[in-house]
């Protein structure tokens, strides 16, 4: 016994099943992606040395060095930012564990401003 669908219930499982593939194709990107990205940049009187400013990718759970270097004439201050899995927020060269994107900052103290 054959049977055969109307045009009207042909068109509804197409729409269907494309709707079922196109969820499939998106939940398996996400789930396979595992990258989350860090944006760095700095405060007057200084620079991020490693890995640099910009935007950086990196794997889920990779652990990345920080270094930040301040000018003549300042000090380091502190990590501002997206820090809870940053190693010490306190410390020039420190360590962030990658498990979300973050945006961190490199503030900078004047050390001989007078005032």
């Amino acid at each position: 016994m054959k049977i055969i669908l109307s045009s009207k219930r042909h068109h509804y499982l197409s729409i269907v099943s494309i709707f079922l593939i196109a969820v499939a194709l998106i939940a398996g990107m996400v789930g396979c992606t595992g990258q989350y990205r860090i944006q760095i940049s700095s405060g007057t009187g200084g620079t991020v040395t490693t890995p640099g400013e910009g935007l950086f990718s990196y794997a889920e759970g990779t652990v990345v060095n920080l270094v930040a270097k301040p000018d003549a004439g300042y000090q380091f201050a502190n990590w501002t930012g997206n820090v809870d899995t940053m190693a010490d927020a306190y410390a020039a060269s420190t360590t962030i564990t990658m498990n979300n994107n973050y945006y961190i900052i490199a503030r900078f103290d004047c050390s001989n401003c007078g005032g």
